[in-house]
C-alpha cells in the first residue's frame, strides 16, 4: 500500500474560512472541566473507601450525559470501543461523520483549521502552566484539548490536570543498570509511599536490585517506626485476564521465579500491594513510571528486565506529579488496601526552590560522569572511599561514579562479550556523560500526554483519539523547521503519513531508529513492516528534491563503527523522544510503532523548554554514534565503503514465518524475549 494514500488526520475543512467556522477551537465545554476543581484524585481522597474506577465514572457527569447523548455510546478510562456503535463504520470508516459545534469539527484527526491567537489565549487559561507557553506548543494543546472535549478519559488524568507545570532536575540517556540505579536511589529515600509501574517485571539483575531498595526501605521504615505504602503494577498477560483485566496478585505468585519479588516477611514495614493489568488481546500496559513521596516522579523508557539497551529516564518535580498521580491511580483502578496516605496531600514545591544536580536531594555520586563529575565526586567522597584502588587507565573514563571503558559501561546493560569496534578519543566538550544533570530552571509548562489501552487486534482510525496519538501528529503538523524522533521502531501509519507530510512541506526530520529491533513481530500482517523496510517505502515516496529532507539513521553504539542488527541483542536502543523545533519535547512510554500507537497503554509527557531539548538532543549526540551512520536517499545503509550491512534478519514468508512472527510480537509485548 502506497503511504500516500493513508487518510489519517485528513482535513474535511480545507475549503472552509475562519468565519464560515464561527466558533474557536476551544470549546465552553472544555474551558469549565480543566477549570474544575474536582479530579479522580481529590474525589478518592475524599471516599478511599470507593475505587479510582468507580469515582471515575461518575466525575464530570453532567459532561457525560451530554455526550452519550451525543454519541449513543459508552467509554471509561483506557477503554476504546472494540466494537462499533450505533452509526459507525467498523469496514471503513470515511462515511464516518464528525460531531461539529458551531461548524468546527471536534474531531481533532480532522481538524485543519489553524488555531487563532484568541483559542491560543483560551488553551493557556485551560491549563496550570505558571508562564505562557510558546505558540508551538500552545497549538499543540489546541489539538489535545479537543480530543478531551470528544473522548473525555482519553488522557488517562483528569482533565483539570492536564495542562500542568515543572522541572526536569535530570535526565539518564543510558543503560538500564543507570536508570534502576536512580530508581533504587529515591526508593530507599521514600518516607510515605510509592507507586512503581512498569510493564514487564523479569526476575533479573535490575529486578533484584530493586528487591534490595524495598528490603532497605522497610529496615529504614522501622528505625524511623512509620510504615510506608507501596504499590506496583506490572504486565504479565493471563488468561484470567479475559474476564477482568486487572487482578491483583497473591504473595505465592510474585514468589514464582520468574518474578521474584521479595517475601512480606522480608519487608515487615512495607504494606505492599500489586496488581497485575492487561487488556486483552493487544491492551499491553506498556507504561513505566514511578512516584515517591509525591514529590518526584520518574517517567522511563525501560521495563524492570535485564536488556543490551540504551534507555532514557526523566527526574521531573513540580505540580506535573500531581497529574502523574491521577494517572497512577486510574491505572489502578481497584480499591487499595490500605489507600496512599498522602491522598489529601498535594504536590509542594521544596523549601528554598527547586535544587538541581547534587544539590538535588536524590541525586547520588552514581549520577557523577566526565571530568566534572570525577572532579565532584573527590569533593563529596570520603577519604576512605576511593574511586577505585588504582589509578584509572588511558582509555577508562569516569562514568557513573567509578572508572570504566565506555564499553565496560555498555556492556553492564545484559551482553558482557561485546567487543568495542572503535577507539575512543574523548574530548572534554565531547565526553560520554549518560547523567544529564540539568542547567538550573524555572518551572515550564507540561502537558500529560497518555493513552490507554486497547485490546482488539484491529487498528481503527478511532483508536487514534488519544493525547499521545493527537500529540505526536500535532507535533509534525505544527513543525516549522525540524522534527527529532529517536525509536526502537517506526512504521505506524500515522507517524509514517505524518512525517511525509512533514519533509514535503519543508520540514527536515531526522530519524534515529534501531535496525532489526523486533522483525518478527512488526513483519506480521497489520503491523506496518520492519524498520528496513519502511525506510525504504517512504524514500520511494518521496521526490528527489524532498528526499535530502528525511534523514534516516541507525542506532550505533558508542564503542562501535556501524550499526549491529538488533537481534544479535548486542547494542540495542529503546529511547522513545520526539522533538519539534528544538522547542518541544515528547519524552516517555511510546514507541513508533502500531502496537503504541493503536494498542499499548503509554504514558508520556509534553514539555515546552528549549534548553531542556537541547540538552536531551546533546546527550543523545555524545552517547551514542548514530549521526554518523545515516541511511542513503533510497533507504539502504552503506558504510563508509559502500558495503550494505550483512547481519540483516530474513523474514520468511507463508504461514511458518507468521507463526514465528507472532511468537516474537507476543514474546517483545510481554518482555520475555527478543530485543
Amino acid at each position: 500500500m502506497s503511504f500516500s494514500s493513508v487518510t489519517e488526520g485528513s482535513a474535511v475543512m480545507s475549503s472552509m474560512t475562519r468565519k464560515q467556522a464561527g466558533a474557536g477551537l476551544v470549546s465552553d465545554r472544555i474551558y469549565a472541566i480543566t477549570h474544575s476543581k474536582e479530579t479522580v484524585t481529590t474525589a478518592y481522597a475524599s471516599s478511599p473507601g470507593s475505587s479510582p474506577g468507580r469515582i471515575m465514572k461518575k466525575l464530570y457527569r453532567d459532561h457525560q450525559r451530554h455526550k452519550l447523548k451525543n454519541r449513543g455510546g459508552h467509554w471509561s478510562v483506557g477503554v476504546h470501543r472494540d466494537v462499533p456503535t450505533e452509526g459507525e463504520h467498523p469496514k471503513s470508516e470515511k462515511h464516518h461523520k464528525p460531531r461539529i459545534t458551531g461548524g468546527v469539527p471536534t474531531d481533532p484527526l480532522l481538524l485543519s483549521v489553524e488555531p487563532t491567537q484568541v483559542d491560543l489565549d483560551r488553551a493557556v487559561e485551560c491549563g496550570d502552566f505558571g508562564r505562557r507557553p510558546s505558540d508551538l506548543f500552545l497549538r499543540m494543546y489546541v489539538d489535545i484539548l479537543a480530543l478531551i472535549d470528544r473522548e473525555l478519559w482519553s488522557g488517562v488524568v483528569s482533565p483539570p490536570l492536564l495542562g500542568s507545570k515543572g522541572v526536569v532536575t535530570m535526565s539518564i540517556i543510558s543503560v538500564i543498570p543507570d536508570i534502576i540505579q536512580h530508581h533504587c536511589d529515591c526508593i530507599v529515600a521514600a518516607r510515605y509511599e510509592i507507586f512503581l509501574a512498569t510493564n514487564f517485571w523479569q526476575a533479573s539483575k535490575s529486578s533484584q536490585k530493586i528487591c534490595q531498595a524495598l528490603k532497605e526501605l522497610s529496615r529504614r521504615a522501622e528505625r524511623r517506626g512509620k510504615r510506608v505504602v507501596v504499590k506496583a503494577m506490572y504486565d504479565r498477560a493471563h488468561l484470567k485476564m479475559f474476564t477482568h483485566n486487572r487482578v491483583f496478585v497473591e504473595e505465592e505468585e510474585w514468589l514464582k521465579e520468574v518474578v521474584m519479588l521479595p517475601k512480606r516477611s522480608e519487608i515487615p514495614w512495607i504494606d505492599f500491594e500489586l496488581v497485575n493489568y492487561h487488556r486483552p488481546l493487544l491492551g499491553t500496559f506498556h507504561a513505566k513510571f514511578m512516584i515517591v513521596d509525591r514529590k518526584i516522579a520518574l517517567v522511563a523508557s525501560n521495563n524492570i528486565q535485564d536488556r543490551p539497551n540504551m534507555e532514557m529516564m526523566v527526574h521531573l518535580e513540580g505540580p506535573i506529579v500531581d497529574s502523574l498521580y491521577d494517572t497512577a491511580l486510574l491505572c489502578w483502578s481497584k480499591p487499595m488496601h490500605p489507600p496512599l496516605p498522602l491522598l489529601n496531600d498535594p504536590y509542594q514545591p521544596p523549601e528554598g526552590g527547586y535544587k538541581f544536580g547534587m544539590d538535588n536531594e536524590y541525586s547520588t555520586l552514581h549520577n557523577l560522569d566526565g571530568t566534572k563529575g570525577a572532579e565532584l565526586y573527590h569533593s563529596f567522597a570520603h577519604q576512605d572511599q576511593p574511586i577505585n584502588d588504582t589509578p584509572p587507565k588511558a582509555d577508562k573514563v569516569f562514568i557513573s561514579g567509578r572508572y570504566q571503558t565506555i564499553t565496560e559501561h555498555l556492556n553492564a546493560g545484559d551482553q558482557p562479550n561485546t567487543h568495542a569496534t572503535v577507539q575512543q578519543k574523548p574530548t572534554p566538550t565531547d565526553e560520554y556523560a549518560p547523567h544529564v544533570l540539568h542547567v538550573a530552571h524555572d518551572e515550564c509548562p507540561m502537558v500529560l500526554v497518555n493513552r490507554g489501552p486497547r485490546g482488539s487486534p484491529t487498528n481503527p482510525r478511532r483508536a487514534l483519539r488519544n493525547a499521545q496519538d493527537i500529540a505526536w501528529l500535532a507535533g509534525l503538523k505544527y513543525a516549522n523547521k525540524k522534527v527529532f524522533i529517536q525509536s526502537p521502531t517506526l512504521n505506524a501509519r500515522p507517524v509514517v503519513e505524518g512525517v511525509l507530510k512533514a519533509v514535503r512541506r519543508g520540514v527536515e526530520c531526522t530519524l534515529y531508529i534501531d535496525v532489526g529491533f523486533n522483525d518478527g513481530g512488526e513483519a506480521l500482517p497489520g503491523q506496518g513492516g520492519t524498520n528496513e523496510q519502511v525506510a525504504k517505502r517512504m524514500y520511494g515516496e518521496l521526490d528527489e528534491h524532498e528526499k535530502p529532507r528525511l534523514r534516516m539513521f541507525w542506532y550505533t553504539g558508542k564503542d562501535q563503527t556501524k550499526p549491529i542488527n538488533a537481534s544479535a541483542k548486542k547494542r540495542n536502543c529503546h529511547i522513545k523522544l520526539m522533538v519539534i523545533d528544538d522547542e518541544v519535547g515528547i519524552v516517555g512510554n511510546g514507541n513508533q510503532d502500531t502496537q503504541s500507537w493503536y494498542h499499548s497503554q503509554e504514558v508520556n509527557v509534553m514539555i515546552d523548554n528549549p534548553r531542556v531539548c537541547e540538552e536531551w538532543l546533546g546527550a543523545i549526540r555524545r552517547n551514542q554514534n548514530t549521526h554518523l551512520h545515516e541511511l542513503g536517499k533510497d533507504g539502504i545503509y552503506r558504510d563508509a565503503n559502500g558495503n550494505v550491512l550483512t547481519d540483516s534478519v530474513h523474514i520468511e514468508s507463508g504461514f511458518l514465518g507468521v507463526i514465528k512472527g507472532i511468537r516474537s510480537s507476543v514474546a517483545r509485548v510481554r518482555g520475555r524475549s527478543g530485543p
